[in-house]
């Protein structure tokens, strides 16, 4: 029996080979979206931030990804050029966030089941997909997290 070669999803950037240290200054308190308030001080000494620990619990399981969704996605907080953080450790579960090889490529969709069946779904006015009893879904990982980009 020949071994199916499963490509690379097409937006993958790869695994996280070395977990690199780098910490950066953060704000002591949360930045306010209202008002804010001009009697804190803002930075401490000792506020710092390395983002590698804050989003990869598991180093060797997480790759990344660009978000590729055509706005299929946006209820869910994902957009277009969005960087995916996937682990691979965790369980998916109704309610994650998964990347799946779907019919020969790699899509983005929120797990849910009913009925006994796997649906993908996807945002207002893009079709959910109901995975037919005789298919095996094929879960990449759990989207951890996704960091959207402003500029």
């Amino acid at each position: 029996m020949l071994a199916r070669h499963i490509p690379d999803p097409p937006t993958l950037i790869g695994p996280i080979g070395v977990f690199t240290a780098r910490s950066l200054p953060m704000l002591a308190m949360r930045a306010a979206c209202g008002f804010p308030s001009p009697a804190e001080d803002f930075f401490r000494e000792d506020d710092r931030l390395d983002l590698n620990e804050k989003l990869i619990a598991n180093p060797p399981a997480t790759f990344f990804a660009w978000a590729d969704c055509g706005g299929s996605m946006v209820d869910y907080g994902i957009h277009d050029g969005d960087l995916l953080i996937v682990d691979r450790s965790i369980n998916p579960r109704p309610g994650h966030t998964v990347l799946v090889l779907w019919e020969g490529g790699y899509t983005v969709k929120r797990l849910a089941v009913h009925a006994n069946r796997f649906i993908l779904l996807a945002s207002k006015g893009h079709p959910a997909i109901v995975v037919p009893d005789d298919i095996e879904l094929d879960v990449w990982g759990v989207v951890r997290s996704n960091v959207h980009f402003h500029v």
